[in-house]
C-alpha cells in the first residue's frame, strides 16, 4: 500500500490556517480520503489575543476552538513546543529556541508538503510580527530539516539520520496584499467545511477581533457574510472572477526542488499559471 502524503500547516496563530489554507486541507481530505495526513502547527499559543481573559484561559480555549477546527477535516493540531518545551505566549521571534523547536516539530511529522506564510519583502507592506517571523523561521530551518544534528532532538522521530526535505509552499497573506500567484485553487466543493472551521473560533471572529477593530461584534449570518467578501477580495485583487471562492499558493524553492508530479500532488485540479511553470521550469 501506498504510503499516505504528509500535508503540514505552519501559521502563527490558531485560526490563520482556515483563513488562508483551509479549503485547500479540506479538499486534500475530499480528494484523497485516508491516504493523506495533515497537521495543523500553530508556532504561538495565541493567548495575547483577547481583551478581558488572562493569558492561561485565552491559551485553553483557542486550543479547544483548534482542534475542533482540524476535527472537522480530521487534521491532527498542535501549539509548536519550542526548543525547551516551552511554548511562545504570543510573540515569535527568530531565536534557536524558536528554530529548534520548529525543527523538531518538522521532522517529527516528516512532511511532504509545508504551507506557511510569504515573507513579506516590500518595505510598505504592513506586518504582524508573528505571521513574519513564522514564514522567515520556516525559511532559515529549511536546509538545517536535512542536518540530524541541527539542534538536540526532543523525539525519536526528530534523531532520524535521512531526512527528505520537503516542498514548501507559500499561502496568500493579507498584509502583504500581493497579486502574484503560482496556483489558484477552486475550493467551491469544499467551502462549507471551510466556513465550518472558521467558525470553531468564537472567541476570535466573534469577541477578539470586532472588539480590536472597534467595531460591533457580528451575528453569524453576519460573519458568513464577510467572511465570503473575503473570498471576493482576493479574486478581485487577482484579477479572479468574483464569486468563486479561491485560495492562492507561490512555490518556494525553500525545501526541495518542485516537480509538475509534485504540484498535480498537493493541487489537485487547480489551476496552475502558466507563468509559474516558466519560473519553476516545469
Amino acid at each position: 500500500m501506498q504510503s499516505p502524503i504528509r500535508v503540514m500547516s505552519i501559521m502563527a496563530h490558531q485560526d490563520d490556517f482556515e483563513f488562508n489554507a483551509g479549503g485547500l486541507f479540506a479538499w486534500l481530505r475530499r480528494h484523497y480520503g485516508d491516504r493523506v495526513e495533515l497537521k495543523i502547527l500553530a508556532t504561538t499559543r495565541g493567548a495575547s489575543g483577547h481583551q478581558t481573559m488572562g493569558l492561561e484561559e485565552t491559551f485553553r480555549i483557542r486550543e479547544k476552538e483548534a482542534q475542533a477546527s482540524a476535527n472537522v477535516i480530521g487534521a491532527s493540531y498542535e501549539c509548536l513546543n519550542l526548543l525547551d518545551n516551552s511554548h511562545a505566549v504570543g510573540q515569535v521571534f527568530l531565536d534557536r529556541n524558536t528554530l529548534g523547536g520548529l525543527w523538531n516539530a518538522i521532522r517529527d511529522f516528516r512532511p511532504d508538503f509545508i504551507i506557511c506564510p510569504p515573507v513579506i519583502t516590500d518595505p510598505r507592506a504592513g506586518i504582524h510580527i508573528d505571521h513574519y517571523n513564522t514564514a522567515w523561521a520556516v525559511r532559515y530551518v529549511a536546509y538545517q530539516l536535512t542536518v540530524p544534528h541541527a539542534y538536540p532532538a526532543l523525539t525519536e522521530k526528530a534523531r532520524t539520520a535521512r531526512f527528505p526535505a520537503p516542498l514548501i509552499i507559500n499561502c496568500d497573506d493579507t498584509y502583504a496584499r500581493e497579486s502574484g500567484y503560482d496556483v489558484a485553487l477552486d475550493i467551491s466543493a469544499v467551502y462549507a467545511e471551510k466556513e465550518r472551521m472558521i467558525l470553531c473560533h468564537d472567541s476570535q471572529i466573534f469577541d477578539w477581533l470586532p472588539w480590536n477593530a472597534g467595531v460591533k461584534a457580528p451575528t453569524r449570518e453576519e460573519y458568513t457574510a464577510e467572511f465570503l467578501g473575503r473570498h471576493h477580495e482576493v479574486n478581485r485583487r487577482y484579477g479572479f472572477d468574483i464569486e468563486t471562492p479561491r485560495e492562492v499558493f507561490r512555490v518556494t524553492f525553500w525545501g526541495r526542488v518542485p516537480t509538475r508530479q509534485d504540484l498535480d500532488t498537493i493541487f489537485p485540479g487547480a489551476s496552475i499559471s502558466q507563468e509559474a511553470l516558466t519560473r519553476l521550469k516545469l
